[in-house]
């Protein structure tokens, strides 16, 4: 059977990925270029596709794709360092196999009678219309996820706690809500989840309140603490439940 291409559905479904891959790439590297500059950034990417039906040799096919990515991220974001381009045109290819990658698993495992969900031999302007529908939401929701998983890790810190030859080793979150303090020696105190302890230690009750919250919280008097290679004695460690993300360690703001 002859293939049927409608070359402008293929330049409009170009033109739709092009144009939300660079807006992503401007999101998440908060570079708040002009949106005209992505309207014709996204057009050389789209109209360059009709290019492709006529270049036979996959090493040239290679480098056609990447001179136009890399035509298609100055026109968007100018060029003003080596390091600022870099990084403009990487996430524009990790943002570009994320999509395609989701947007191909999506229709291997979701099959609508052995014939594809986004791509099928029938239904051509239903593909589009799924594939309009879900690129923006699969581009939004890795945006929204790694901006939270951005937001906890920029401010981790190994840790290393000795107590009497136990060493407790973890990630720690610094919470700049947590100010603890000991209300006898004004100690801050370090939040760990209580399942990180392994054997048995010296603990002793002290109030405290924190969030219109009051209650007693059982500590104990570690040895040291090393947080990134800096050691701190003038500190409490106090067992609780805390578990964020699999980070088990809360750490207080006054011992950074």
């Amino acid at each position: 059977m002859p293939i049927i291409i409608y070359i402008d559905l293929v330049i409009l479904i170009n033109f739709i990925i092009d144009l939300l891959l660079l807006i992503s790439v401007d999101l998440l590297l908060k570079r708040k270029t002009k949106f005209k500059r992505i309207i014709i950034a996204s057009l050389l990417g789209s109209i360059s596709t009709l290019l492709l039906f006529y270049i036979n040799n996959n090493f040239i096919l290679l480098l056609f794709k990447l001179l136009i990515s890399i035509l298609m991220v100055v026109i968007a974001f100018k060029y003003e360092t080596f390091n600022y381009f870099k990084d403009n045109i990487i996430w524009l290819y990790i943002l570009g196999i994320i999509l395609g990658g989701t947007i191909f698993l999506l229709n291997n495992q979701i099959a609508l009678v052995n014939n594809g969900l986004v791509f099928s031999e029938k239904g051509f302007k239903i593909n589009i219309i799924i594939l309009c529908i879900i690129s923006p939401i699969i581009i939004y929701k890795y945006l929204q996820y790694h901006k939270s998983f951005q937001d906890i890790y920029s401010e981790t810190y190994d840790v290393d706690i000795y107590y009497k030859g136990i060493k407790i080793t973890g990630t720690g979150f610094l919470d700049t809500g947590n100010r603890l303090k000991d209300p006898y020696f004004g100690r801050p105190i370090i939040l760990i989840n209580k399942d990180l302890i392994k054997k048995k230690v010296n603990t002793f009750l002290v109030p405290y309140n924190s969030a219109g919250y009051k209650g007693m919280l059982k500590v104990f008097k570690p040895d040291k603490v090393i947080i990134n290679d800096k050691s701190t004695k003038k500190v409490l460690i106090g067992l609780s439940d805390v578990n964020l993300n699999g980070i088990k360690i809360i750490l207080n703001t006054e011992v950074i």
